[in-house]
C-alpha cells in the first residue's frame, strides 16, 4: 500500500471546504492535479472517501473514519517539517516574525528596516495566520506582532509583552445612508443595520466577542455582518453607504482619510478600559538569544513608533 503524505493533507484540506478548486488554491496546485491525487489515495486504500457532487465533495461514511485516524499521521508529519524548519534557522540564525493584517504591522513593517538587530541575525517577515498563537507553539513562526480583543490568542505556551492598549469599540457611519446622532447613539440601533468588522487576520476575537456580546447584551445579533482583511477595506465600505463599521479601539487614525468622511463615536471605554490590545509574542519556554533580541528588538521599535502616532 503507497501512501503519499501530501495526499493525506489534500484530503484533510478538502473536508474543510468542499471545493476542489479552494483545496488547490491553498497548495498551489490545479484542480485536476487535486482530484487525481484524491483517486490515487482511494484505490491505494480500496475505499471510497469521497462524495463527489454538481457542488463540490463530502466525506463518506469511510472517509470520515479515515480522516479521523489519518489527522493524527498529518500532524505528526506537519509536527516534523515544522520542527526540522526551525533548527534549520537557528542554525542559520534566521528568526521567522510573523506579522498580522492590521494598519500596526503595515506601519512596523515599513520601519524593519531601521531596526538594529544582533550582528549576524536575519529576522524574516511573513505573514501569521489567524490563529497565530498555534504558529508559535508549533515553531511555524518565532515572533508574532499581532493584535488580541480582550484574552484572545493567550495560552500557557505563549508570552506576551504589550505594546499598545486602547479602550471600547468604534461604531463608524456614513450619515448620507444613516440616520444616527453622534450625541443620542445608541449601539442596538446598529444591529438592524450591516455591521463591517475587522477579521481575524487584523484582531484575534474581536468578532466572536462582538457576536456574544450581541447575543448576552442585547438577545439578538446584526442582520448581517461583513468581515474584511483590513480596516482600511471596511472603512471604505463605510464610507460607500454598505454599512456599520465596528472596529476595537480607537479606529479612526488608522483609516485616515477615508476615516474623514465618515462620522464615529467611541464606545464602552468603561466597560472595556483594554479590550484592545497590540503585542509582541514569543514561546514562553523561548531560549534562544537570537528570538528573544529580534523580539525585543521590534517591541521597543513599535513602541517608539506608536507613542508617537497616539500623539499625532
Amino acid at each position: 500500500m503507497d501512501i503519499d503524505f501530501a495526499s493525506l493533507l489534500i484530503l484533510r484540506r478538502l473536508a474543510e471546504t468542499g471545493s476542489f478548486t479552494e483545496t488547490g488554491k491553498t497548495w498551489k496546485i490545479s484542480q485536476p492535479a487535486v482530484s487525481l491525487m484524491i483517486s490515487k489515495l482511494e484505490s491505494a486504500m480500496g475505499l471510497v472517501l469521497l462524495e463527489r457532487t454538481t457542488t463540490g465533495a463530502k466525506l463518506t461514511s469511510a472517509g470520515e473514519l479515515f480522516l479521523q485516524r489519518s489527522n493524527e499521521v498529518c500532524d505528526a508529519y506537519l509536527a516534523l517539517i515544522d520542527g526540522m524548519r526551525h533548527i534549520g534557522r537557528q542554525i542559520d540564525r534566521e528568526v521567522l516574525v510573523g506579522m498580522d493584517g492590521s494598519w500596526f504591522s503595515a506601519e512596523l513593517q515599513k520601519n524593519i528596516p531601521s531596526c538594529k538587530f544582533p550582528d549576524g541575525v536575519r529576522p524574516l517577515i511573513v505573514d501569521c495566520s489567524c490563529d497565530w498563537s498555534e504558529d508559535l507553539e508549533s515553531t511555524r513562526c518565532d515572533v508574532i506582532v499581532a493584535g488580541r480583543y480582550l484574552r484572545s490568542g493567550l495560552s500557557q505556551g505563549v508570552q506576551e509583552a504589550s505594546i499598545r492598549r486602547e479602550r471600547g469599540i468604534t461604531v463608524a457611519w456614513n450619515p448620507d445612508f444613516y440616520p444616527f446622532d453622534s450625541v443620542t447613539f445608541s449601539f442596538p440601533d446598529i444591529l438592524q443595520a450591516t455591521v463591517l468588522l475587522p477579521s481575524s487576520r487584523v484582531v484575534s476575537g474581536f468578532a466572536a466577542f462582538l457576536k456574544k456580546w450581541c447575543e448576552d447584551a442585547y438577545g439578538r445579533q446584526p442582520v448581517n455582518v461583513i468581515q474584511f482583511d483590513s480596516e482600511q477595506e471596511a472603512a471604505e465600505a463605510c464610507s460607500a453607504g454598505l454599512g456599520v463599521l465596528v472596529s476595537p479601539g480607537d479606529a479612526m487614525p488608522r483609516v485616515h482619510p477615508t476615516g474623514e468622511e465618515i462620522k464615529h463615536v467611541k464606545t464602552f471605554e468603561f466597560l472595556l478600559p483594554e479590550g484592545f490590545t497590540l503585542a509582541v509574542y514569543c514561546r514562553s519556554d523561548e531560549d534562544s538569544k537570537d528570538v528573544l533580541s529580534v523580539a525585543a528588538a521590534i517591541g521597543k521599535l513599535a513602541r517608539r513608533l506608536f507613542d508617537q502616532a497616539a500623539k499625532a
